[in-house]
């Protein structure tokens, strides 16, 4: 009986034993390598994204982040699959994040409809009457917060990027979220802060404007018939559109606080100039970057609808930042 008794007592003590170790084991990861759709909620509606996990992610390296708003009608699922930067997050090992945007009615150049629209700063959009927008910026807050629960996030390279009314997006966060940024493209002619506007970011980060000498959206603003295409070099295109310097760069240089007369140029007529801006400031990474890319339509360039790859492009510059 004593050595029966004495078993016994083994056996549980073994059996306690084991409880303990699987009750404080590695919960498995939320996520899987590859395509994840997340939700979460943010100023009292259901948003999502989607997140492209590289292979190479292994949880334990702190992982800089993209985010890719999409444009006017469109979604995140849309542009995690024909942005091109699900493919740069592969190869670059980088987290790559394609929120979706709410749908509103809008009224844009007299049609109404009903579309996915970022609410961005003031010009953005006219958006119906008694339209009650939700707020974008709370949104962004949230899913940092959620990333940084599930990934390993490195919290000084986080970076946006838009194309259309993302682009206005983008821009809407290098002012506002720009403590939490490293740096934010805007894609799209049509501009991406509201012309004429001066804004007080809450840190003078490094920006782009990026867009096609052919954006149907600025060909219809400065009056051409579709299809048209305005100069490649940005001292003959604003000479004869002085218009769309107030409407491109000039934003960018009031709220950024840029040296407007000193710039330098560069790149091939044939296939993309760039324009290349200094901050007051001096500091090396208060920069801003004017790209205008020949044949370009309103869309974000992927390798197929249009020669180049804008988010290898964007990498690139995106990379050599950091938050200080």
């Amino acid at each position: 009986m004593k050595l029966y008794s004495l078993l016994l007592m083994l056996s549980l003590s073994l059996l306690i034993s084991c409880q303990k170790e699987e009750g404080t084991s590695t919960p498995p990861p939320s996520f899987k390598i590859g395509k994840n759709r997340f939700t979460l909620t943010a100023d009292g509606v259901e948003r999502e994204y989607y997140v492209h996990v590289p292979k190479g992610y292994t949880g334990t390296t702190a992982t800089p982040v993209v985010f890719m708003f999409h444009g006017s009608n469109q979604s995140g699922e849309q542009f995690y699959n024909i942005s091109g930067w699900k493919e740069v997050g592969e190869s670059e090992n980088i987290l790559t994040v394609f929120p979706s945007a709410l749908v509103y009615c809008v009224t844009e150049d007299g049609v109404t409809e009903t579309i996915s629209k970022w609410n961005s700063l003031p010009g953005g959009a006219d958006f119906c009457p008694k339209v009650v927008l939700k707020d974008d910026l709370k949104f962004m807050r949230a899913m940092f917060a959620d990333l940084g629960a599930k990934f390993k996030v490195d919290p000084k390279r986080i970076y946006t990027v838009g194309f259309s009314s993302g682009g206005q997006f983008s821009a809407t966060c290098a002012v506002k979220l720009s403590d939490l940024i490293a740096a934010a493209v805007s894609c799209g002619g049509g501009g991406a802060l509201p012309r004429d506007s001066v804004y007080k970011p809450v840190r003078l980060l490094p920006t782009m404007l990026f867009f096609g000498n052919m954006d149907e959206k600025m060909i219809k603003g400065v009056g051409l018939p579709v299809g048209a295409a305005v100069p490649m070099g940005f001292t003959q295109l604003y000479k004869d559109y002085p218009f769309l310097y107030a409407v491109q760069p000039k934003p960018f240089i009031n709220t950024f606080q840029l040296k407007e007369s000193s710039y330098t140029t560069s790149g091939d007529p044939n296939s993309a100039v760039v324009a290349d801006y200094q901050g007051l400031s001096g500091r090396a990474d208060h920069v801003f970057k004017m790209v205008e890319v020949k044949g370009l339509e309103h869309e974000y360039p992927n390798g197929t609808n249009h020669p180049m790859k804008a988010a290898v492009f964007h990498w690139a510059w995106f990379k050599q930042f950091s938050l200080p």
